[in-house]
């Protein structure tokens, strides 16, 4: 029987909090089960909400930004490049919104059970998933009829997703901790994010930014490197910038891990400040 120990007198350290957030890997599952549920439960329109809200946004930037943005020559239209950033962009921002306010809402247990803190928060950026793969089904299908190139590049897309969900928890947790001593963040990251929509290559390709800025853009934005890979396996049908996407991927292991860190010092005091 394996046996987990919690120490006291001090936050436990990052490998300690990962060790028992894979102990308390089946109630992660749950979190999860319980929230795909939820979502879906009273929507008349139930997972077809996957579809709509990409159409919906590309459908917008199409007509506002699809004469101005600055796209690479060749047959893909500007329809195939949005459409194919905007679906693990959507994942990226709901993921990080939905999990920054789940201790919050799932306060009665925090308070009552314990578990690690950290199973609300993984268990919806693991929910929000299910979203990302509606999205890119979507993406693989309409690329016959926008123009993009279906390869081998698009089993890339799995490990893609992996770095962004981990850049997706470690801002979730952040936020999230952050969410339970100062409630003005439930009001300020849907700005944040939106602002952050505009600062990332969404509306527009990453080719819009110049090329001696792009390396600097990158360092500042990790999501920017793996969206801009995203459009290149989805759309072009080869392979990421490796540079561009070693430094996203450095840059969100960094923001992940200092997110973690701001966590495990502010868990004491979930229970009483929630």
């Amino acid at each position: 029987m394996n046996e987990l120990v919690i120490k006291g007198n001090r936050p436990p350290g990052v490998l300690d909090g990962l060790r028992e957030v894979w102990f308390f890997r089946e109630v992660v599952w749950a979190f999860a089960e319980r929230n795909v549920r939820l979502k879906y439960k009273q929507a008349t329109l139930g997972v077809a909400w996957a579809i709509i809200q990409p159409l919906a946004f590309l459908g917008i930037f199409t007509v506002i930004f699809g004469r101005f943005a600055e796209l690479s020559k060749g047959n893909h239209s500007y329809a195939a490049y949005a459409l194919s950033v905007l679906v693990p962009w959507i994942f990226l921002q709901t993921a990080v919104s939905i999990g920054a306010q789940m201790l919050v809402l799932d306060g009665t247990l925090v308070k009552k059970v314990y578990f690690a803190r950290e199973a609300p928060i993984l268990g919806a950026v693991l929910a929000t998933g299910l979203d990302f793969i509606i999205g890119l089904a979507l993406v693989l299908i309409m690329n016959r009829y926008l123009g993009g190139r279906l390869a081998w590049t698009v089993l890339l897309a799995a490990p893609l997703w992996l770095l962004m969900a981990i850049l997706a928890a470690g801002l979730a947790m952040t936020f999230g901790a952050l969410t339970v001593y100062y409630r003005d963040f439930r009001y300020a990251l849907p700005i944040l994010l939106q602002l952050w929509m505009f600062a990332s290559p969404v509306a527009y390709p990453l080719t819009a930014v110049p090329a001696k800025w792009r390396a600097l853009y990158v360092l500042a934005n990790p999501a920017a490197g793996i969206l801009d890979a995203f459009r290149r396996i989805l759309v072009e049908g080869v392979a990421p910038d490796g540079g561009l996407l070693f430094t996203s991927t450095i840059i969100t292991l960094i923001t992940a891990w200092v997110g973690y860190l701001i966590f495990k010092r502010m868990e004491p005091g979930f229970a009483d400040a929630i």
